[in-house]
């Protein structure tokens, strides 16, 4: 088995690379098309405005901070109002003094930093789950998170309630934006993820379920 995996991938190895046998006639057309297509948008107006209004239309709770040392005290009313007793984030640098806060609150704050086999106790026994986010999408109203080592996937779906912290200048209006403000072409993430609210299903029966897939209750603060 190994010899024959062996001359199969020496095969792929030495083979020369060949032109296509029908060029794509329109192979140099993609910017004049996406000139086109950016023309044809509508107008966001507000990015922020039209984030919050899509992402409350949906229940999404959402809190506007001016900045990250106010960030505490933005929590605060949802740690009371949701009966937050643990909280768990990664190793995001920026949330520590949120840490230290909730700490002070009497919340039990714990840290994502070993494996899951280690770890699975502390994640689906927490109340919240604390992520930064890599921007968010206007016009869909959605948020991007990019999972890393420091804030791995699980944060932001094994927990019932879920604060995504996002930067307002990180908000763009497509997601065609967001992909083009990236640097894909030369590290493309493996995970990236889109949260356009908590998680819902329905039965044939069209009855509404939340919290099947993912967390029950969607929290963001906007932060700038």
């Amino acid at each position: 088995m190994t010899q024959a995996r062996d001359r199969i991938l020496g095969r792929l190895r030495s083979a020369q690379p060949k032109p296509f046998a029908r060029p794509n006639p329109r192979a140099g057309e993609p910017r004049a098309a996406h000139e086109h297509w950016e023309q044809r948008q509508e107008d966001l107006g507000d990015l922020t405005q039209r984030f919050v209004e899509g992402a409350k239309s949906v229940w999404t709770q959402v809190a506007l901070v001016p900045s990250w040392d106010a960030l505490p005290a933005a929590v605060t009313p949802w740690i009371g109002s949701l009966s937050i007793k643990s909280a768990i984030t990664g190793r995001e640098p920026r949330l520590e003094t949120l840490r230290k806060h909730l700490a002070t609150l009497g919340v039990d704050v714990r840290r994502y930093d070993r494996p899951i086999e280690e770890q699975k106790s502390d994640l689906f026994g927490t109340d919240l789950g604390i992520t930064t986010t890599a921007g968010a999408i206007a016009e869909t109203a959605s948020l991007v998170l990019i999972p890393t080592p420091e804030e791995p996937r699980l944060l932001s779906l094994a927990v019932p309630v879920h604060l995504a912290v996002l930067e307002r200048k990180s908000i763009v209006p497509t997601m065609a934006d967001f992909i083009r403000s990236g640097t894909y072409q030369e590290r493309v993430p493996t995970n990236l993820v889109f949260i356009s609210s908590a998680s819902r299903t329905a039965d044939i029966e069209l009855t509404l379920a939340m919290g099947v897939h993912g967390p029950k209750t969607l929290l963001i603060a906007v932060v700038g």
